[in-house]
């Protein structure tokens, strides 16, 4: 299964997850309290005199808390915060600046030689190398005896990848939640404390991901998806996908499929086996959703669709429905450039087994299927299982409703739309939430949930939660 999002996250996962915490009732403020009171306790065994390099940011909040406690503790703590009140980012930092003022700690305005420095200066927030006061601070202290503790990654160090121009050369790093992907090289000198994040904000879908990366204002680079579908039986199927892609913010929507609906916003392609990869050629599309009401020729269009994938390297896929049924008598894998949709009996059939419905057992059968193909699964279900590359995040919101026939439809075009502008695991989750929250809009505004209705309200949701 993985644990849950990743043994190491990096700075976009830990923003999710802080946001899910506050959604939550979890406080930002409340979390800085906790991390700068375990930054105290750790250091307050390394000596008696602090010196602390606060910056305008969260993580300076965290150092003014720490600072707060030592002096709490008797120690003889100091305070460099080289800026003004104005420029302060974040407000719970400010009113820890306050409460610091108002406290045992002594503000000083040049730096001086102590038993302990303590890094609190640049955070996950900052890109590219320290510059100004910030980056004399750091060749400063690097240049002492004193022992020196960073709180959560040192400043200067890109927390996603460990690079470093100049970084706070720590002999300790206490790193919150969860350690960054950025100190995978230098675990030998950390120490990972918890801040009072909650276990569901963590483990389930929330608010924080839906923080998609921005739309571009360029036609075009926000998606050109070909949804592939239909039949005689299931004519409606690939325009409900392909509306559903095109309300998400897709630039541009091709339906391939047998039967012509007139839908002015989406461009209809009569749907050949033999020549439709010269159809995705012309059409230059980068996402793919295949499968949504397919039938007969399904593993036929899935094999053109495998060959397309495997020459466009940066083209994505989402395969869904008959897709899935086709997909399980094919040997590929997606190097993580698709996602799958099933439901419990397409996932049992991908597999060759029964699944069972029990939750522990569809979570290891996502990753499983996930491992298998090398792709992201949303496995679909009362509560969703969303895996990805050994990332695993559960979604139990939604209602009754969302079983009408045509709501995986919209899903699969979702999906479609949002990997058009962002990465497979996070359209995937931004994508089962939406989804699931218009489900709740749709059954509070109307009594009821509907596909048109989902289509509808999806933009909303990922425009507005």
């Amino acid at each position: 299964m993985g644990s849950w999002r990743g043994e190491f996250l990096d700075v976009r996962e830990m923003r999710a997850i802080e946001l899910n915490a506050e959604e939550l009732g979890f406080t930002e403020e409340l979390m800085m309290e906790n991390a700068g009171a375990w930054v105290a306790k750790i250091a307050s065994e390394k000596g008696n005199s602090f010196l602390i390099l606060a910056g305008k940011g969260g993580k300076g909040g965290d150092g003014l808390v720490a600072a707060r406690h030592l002096a709490l503790m008797g120690k003889d703590v100091k305070v460099l915060f080289p800026y003004k009140e104005c420029e302060v980012t974040k407000e719970s930092t400010l009113k820890n600046l306050i409460r610091a003022r108002m406290s045992d700690v002594q503000f000083v305005r040049e730096p001086f030689e102590a038993e302990v420095i303590i890094d609190a200066l640049l955070g996950t927030g900052v890109k590219g190398a320290p510059r100004g006061i910030a980056r004399e601070l750091i060749e400063w202290a690097n240049g002492t005896s004193a022992y020196k503790i960073s709180i959560d990654v040192p400043s200067g160090m890109n927390p996603d990848t460990g690079e470093c121009e100049l970084c706070f050369n720590a002999d300790l790093v206490v790193s919150v939640h969860r350690a960054k992907k950025g100190l995978k090289e230098i675990m030998s000198k950390v120490k990972v404390v918890e801040i009072g994040i909650p276990r569901r904000a963590e483990r389930y879908l929330g608010k924080g991901d839906l923080e998609l990366a921005p739309r571009r204002k360029r036609k075009g680079l926000n998606g050109k998806v070909a949804v592939i579908g239909g039949s005689e039986k299931y004519q409606g199927a690939p325009w409900l996908s392909a509306l559903a892609a095109f309300r998400a913010g897709a630039d541009l929507v091709f339906v391939y499929t047998p039967n012509r609906m007139d839908y002015p916003e989406l461009i209809w392609r009569s749907l050949n086996p033999s020549d439709l990869l010269e159809g995705l050629y012309r059409d230059g599309v980068n996402v793919i959703v295949v499968g949504p009401g397919l039938h007969a020729t399904s593993k036929e269009v899935v094999k053109v669709v495998l060959k397309y994938i495997e020459e466009r390297k940066e083209a994505r896929v989402v395969i869904d429905a008959d897709g899935l049924k086709a997909l399980a008598e094919l040997d590929v894998k997606f190097s993580w450039r698709a996602v799958l949709t099933p439901h419990l009996g397409e996932a049992s059939r991908l597999l060759g087994r029964e699944v069972s419905d029990d939750l522990q057992s569809r979570i290891e059968a996502a990753g499983e299927i996930g491992n298998k193909y090398e792709a992201c699964v949303i496995l679909k279900g009362e509560t969703d299982v969303v895996y990805c590359n050994g990332r695993t995040v559960l979604n139990d919101r939604g209602n009754a409703y969302m079983t009408v026939g045509g709501t995986g439809d919209v899903l699969s075009g979702v999906v479609g739309a949002l990997l058009g502008r962002d990465e497979p695991w996070w359209a995937a989750k931004a994508a089962t939430l939406a989804v699931t929250l218009a489900g709740e809009k749709c059954v509070k505004e109307r009594g009821h949930s509907s596909p048109s209705c989902l289509i509808e309200e999806v933009p909303r949701v990922l425009s507005g939660y």
